[in-house]
Parts: C-alpha cells; sequence; structure tokens
C-alpha cells in the first residue's frame, strides 16, 4: 500500500469511532523511565512479534504486516479476547499510534513514545484513549467509563509498560502476569 492509500484507509477508522457514535474519553497514560538506551527500547517494541517478549497479558502475537506505517498484528490475550492493532502513525526510533481493539470494530487509540534522557536511558511511555458509546444513559456510561476504563487501563498500561522495561533491561522476555494479573486480559491463575 502506499502512503495516500494507508493514510485513507486510517481516517476511514477513525470516522468508523463517529459513525458508530463513539466518543473519546480522556486520555490515560503511564510511564516509566528505562535503564537502556532509546535505541534499545525501539529494537524491543518495533520488533515483528515484540508482544510475546514484553506483554505479560499476551499469549501470543501473530503478525500480518509489521513493521512500518500500515502496519497490522493480532493480540491473543491469555483470558481468550482477540484484538487487532493497526498502525496509523510510525516515527521510526520514536514511537507509534495505533488504532486498537476486536477485528470487527476499533475501540481505542494508543501511542507508544520514547523519549531519550541520556545514552543509557530513555523515558518510555503509553497513552491510550477510549471510545465509548455515545447513545447509553448517561449514570450508565459514567459506570462503564470507570469500571471499564479508570479502573482497568492503567494497571493493564503499568503491566506493560514494566514488561518493556524489563525485556530492555534485562534481555529476559516477561512471564505471563508477571507484574500482576489482571481481570480482563489475564485472570489470576490457579495454583496446582
Amino acid at each position: 500500500m502506499d502512503g495516500d492509500t494507508i493514510n485513507t484507509a486510517i481516517g476511514g477508522l477513525m470516522k468508523d469511532f463517529v459513525e458508530r457514535g463513539l466518543q473519546p474519553t480522556a486520555p490515560i497514560e503511564v510511564t516509566q523511565t528505562i535503564k537502556a538506551a532509546a535505541s534499545d527500547v525501539w529494537a524491543a517494541i518495533s520488533a515483528i512479534g515484540n508482544l510475546t517478549n514484553i506483554h505479560p497479558f499476551c499469549s501470543s502475537n501473530p503478525v500480518e504486516k509489521w513493521p512500518g506505517l500500515g502496519g497490522l498484528d493480532h493480540v491473543h490475550y491469555y483470558s481468550g479476547v482477540h484484538y487487532q492493532r493497526d498502525v496509523s502513525t510510525w516515527t521510526e526510533g520514536s514511537g507509534y499510534e495505533l488504532l486498537v481493539g476486536p477485528p470487527s470494530g476499533k475501540i481505542a487509540r494508543a501511542r507508544w513514545w520514547i523519549e531519550p534522557t541520556s545514552m543509557t536511558s530513555c523515558g518510555f511511555g503509553i497513552e491510550v484513549i477510549s471510545y465509548v458509546r455515545s447513545d447509553v444513559d448517561p449514570e450508565r456510561r459514567a459506570t462503564y467509563e470507570r469500571k471499564m476504563i479508570r479502573e482497568s487501563i492503567p494497571p493493564y498500561l503499568q503491566a506493560v509498560v514494566s514488561g518493556v522495561a524489563h525485556f530492555t533491561e534485562t534481555g529476559d522476555p516477561v512471564k505471563q502476569n508477571q507484574f500482576g494479573s489482571h481481570d480482563i486480559y489475564s485472570p489470576q491463575v490457579a495454583a496446582p
């Protein structure tokens, strides 16, 4: 696909949010200082199938096209949930933006970014803007936002950001629920 085709496709996905009656919520961002060069963090987050190394709730990460603008991969969570990630912006060496959600309809935008702070450390963060239905009773929407977004997304992002730090600092892939379980994406594993 050429750049114009990709931009048209991404614009269509954003328009899809509006056509489905979805409105953005306030952004949620988690950041961390990583004791590794920005180039090492970039190598970790831009590699093909990278989520199996850095994401403690991801059981598999099949790739259709990666890396770069127009990239597309899938996140299969330990809970059975399946999301698709479509790359909408790719800035080599410093980050990317994704449209994320079930393959049948995206429900969020995510921005992964790196900011060098020295030769041996950098800031890394993930920001998510979720989209929710606008035609729902305001009280029900507020309850949904609180439970499914405000309470659920921060620990999810913290686990992923911690996973990126762990992998880039040690070279060891993360284990399932290494930084805690998640009720939606990777519930606690029962002890044998």
